[in-house]
C-alpha cells in the first residue's frame, strides 16, 4: 500500500462505545477512514467480503464466537485485508493464538491512540505489530514457564500418563466437558497444538 492512500478500516467490537470511539479517533487522524463497524462475526464476515478493508481491527470476544478463531475465514474472504487484534486480552496465550491465526498485529485497548495508528500502518506494510506492552509479554513469556493451578497440573500429568478425556473425569470425578474444557485450555496455555504437543511440551519444562 502506497504511504499516501488514505488506509480503509472495518471495526469488529460488540461495544458500541468503545468501537464508535476507534471509529472516530480513526477519522480524525485523516489518514484513515472506517468503511464499517460490525458487533459480531457474522457481520463482520459480511463486512469484510462486501468492503475489502484494508485493515479489520478485530476484538476477540464477542457475542457469536472468538474472534481469533474466525481469522482464518477473515483473511479467504479478503486477501488484502490484514488483522490487527485489538482486545484487553494481554496473556501470552491469545497473542500467540492470534499470530498463528494470521494476525499481523496486537494492540491492547490500553494503549495510546497513536500506537493503534503506528500498527495500522505497519501492517499496510505488510510488517507484524506487537504495541510495547504485548511485545514485552511474548518477550517475558519465552523466559518463564507458565504457571498452573494444581487442578491444571493434576489433569495434565493424566494426560502425559495416557489417559484419555473420560478416563480422567473418571478419575477425578468431573465431567467429561470439563475436562475437555481443562484440556483445551491446556493447549492455549502451553502453545500446543495436539495432544502430542502438548504432552512433549510438559515434559520439556518440567510441568509434571
Amino acid at each position: 500500500m502506497e504511504n499516501n492512500l488514505v488506509i480503509r478500516v472495518a471495526i469488529a467490537d460488540d461495544h458500541k462505545m468503545v468501537a464508535e470511539g476507534i471509529a472516530r479517533l480513526i477519522e480524525e487522524s485523516e489518514t484513515a477512514h472506517v468503511v464499517g463497524i460490525a458487533g459480531t462475526l457474522g457481520d463482520a464476515a459480511s463486512l469484510i467480503s462486501a468492503e475489502q478493508p484494508d485493515v479489520l481491527l478485530l476484538d476477540v470476544a464477542l457475542p457469536d464466537g472468538d474472534g481469533i478463531d474466525s481469522i482464518p475465514q477473515f483473511l479467504a474472504a479478503s486477501s488484502q485485508t490484514r488483522v490487527v487484534v485489538l482486545t484487553m486480552f494481554g496473556e501470552r496465550a491469545v497473542i500467540a493464538r492470534a499470530l498463528e491465526a494470521g494476525a499481523s498485529g496486537f494492540v491492547l485497548k490500553s494503549a495510546a491512540p497513536e500506537v493503534l495508528m503506528e500498527a495500522m500502518r505497519a501492517v499496510c506494510r505488510d510488517e507484524v505489530y506487537l504495541c510495547g506492552e504485548s511485545s514485552r509479554i511474548q518477550r517475558i513469556s519465552k523466559e518463564v514457564a507458565p504457571t498452573l493451578t494444581p487442578r491444571e497440573r493434576e489433569i495434565l500429568r493424566l494426560i502425559v500418563d495416557g489417559l484419555s478425556i473420560k478416563e480422567i473425569a473418571d478419575r477425578l470425578c468431573l465431567g467429561f466437558e470439563t475436562v475437555h474444557s481443562y484440556t483445551k485450555y491446556l493447549r492455549r496455555k502451553l502453545q500446543a497444538n495436539n495432544t502430542a504437543s502438548l504432552v512433549r511440551t510438559a515434559i520439556e519444562q518440567h510441568l509434571v
